[in-house]
């Protein structure tokens, strides 16, 4: 099973709605909303939602009968969740979508097109541009916008990345003082704090784990031998799938990345010792105007959801 998938799946287009309709309900899913409105084409919604057990997370589908593109987002599910749905359900993959680009028929390529732009293929904007020259006018429309929109999102990571090495290095100092408890009993988060942090659902639980954790505040002393610091900065909404930056943080950021608010970003560091060895920490977070600090979240936030509402393959 592959539990590295992105946030984005797209099924493959001859698979009915029906199906997925099917293989979701079997895999333990919950239809919630359909538009009220008849589809363009018959028994094929344009949107629909499920949620597991009326809770999060949530998978959201999207269906665009002009290419009969079908999209279906589970930027909330846990990666082995996401790995369940991807052996049962029919997927365009990678190498599907770059065949796409060169088919013959106008459609195909537009299918291609939208496809990419759905899972944010940058490697792909070398085709893009050779589409927006396309024999076909609407084809050669959507490879110009296509193109245009990849530029953008493009250059908006490379402005966040700039963002988030600054408050990497920000942080290094108080990075180095948190072997003392004198330091880090000011980085407890408040009730406010984790309503903002994580799904407000789980602040009354999770502050109950902070206070027990706090009893005695945490530290994190890589002892001596370990000279080297590198530290890693990134948004909760990318901790969600595999990129650069999430695969610096511990894996059960991934299953409860979901419930976590995209915007606040954490961080993850390790202490080197020069010789292929480290010692690696993570929980600090900036939060409005103050650092606070939840070493090991995951390990509190994991069995409040299953409490909740038991998840399938949750760690």
């Amino acid at each position: 099973m592959d539990i590295n998938l992105g946030q984005t799946l797209l099924v493959q287009p001859e698979v009915p709605f029906s199906q997925i309709e099917q293989t979701l309900k079997a895999l333990g899913w919950r239809l919630e909303q359909q538009p009220a409105d008849a589809p363009l084409v018959p028994d094929e919604p344009e949107f629909a939602s499920w949620t597991w057990g009326g809770q999060k997370p949530v998978l959201i589908y999207s269906y665009n009968p002009v290419a009969s593109l079908r999209v279906l987002d589970v930027a909330t599910a846990p990666p082995e969740m996401r790995g369940d749905i991807a052996v049962n359900l029919p997927l365009l993959q990678d190498r599907d979508v770059d065949d796409l680009l060169f088919a013959p028929e106008p459609g195909r390529r537009l299918l291609g097109l939208w496809a990419a732009q759905e899972t944010e293929r940058l490697d792909l904007i070398p085709q893009a541009t050779r589409l927006s020259h396309d024999a076909d006018p609407i084809v050669a429309e959507q490879g110009r916008l296509v193109g245009e929109r990849f530029q953008r999102i493009l250059e908006s990571r490379e402005a966040l990345m700039v963002t988030l090495t600054l408050l990497a290095e920000t942080a290094e100092e108080l990075i180095r003082r948190l072997d003392d408890p004198m330091v880090t009993h000011n980085l407890k988060p408040t009730y406010n704090e984790l309503t903002q942090l994580f799904d407000p659902s789980l602040a009354q639980d999770l502050l109950v784990e902070i206070e027990r954790q706090y009893h005695r505040p945490p530290t994190a002393t890589p002892g001596d031998g370990y000279p080297q610091l590198t530290v890693t900065a990134a948004n909760a909404g990318l901790l969600r799938w595999p990129n650069e930056l999430s695969e610096k943080f511990p894996r059960g950021y991934r299953n409860i990345a979901g419930w976590m608010n995209p915007q606040w970003i954490w961080l993850a560091w390790r202490w080197h010792d020069g010789k292929g060895g480290s010692v690696q920490y993570d929980g600090l977070v900036w939060i409005e105007t103050r650092w606070v600090w939840l070493p090991k979240v995951f390990r509190m936030v994991s069995p409040l959801l299953q409490r909740a509402a038991p998840v399938a393959a949750l760690h």
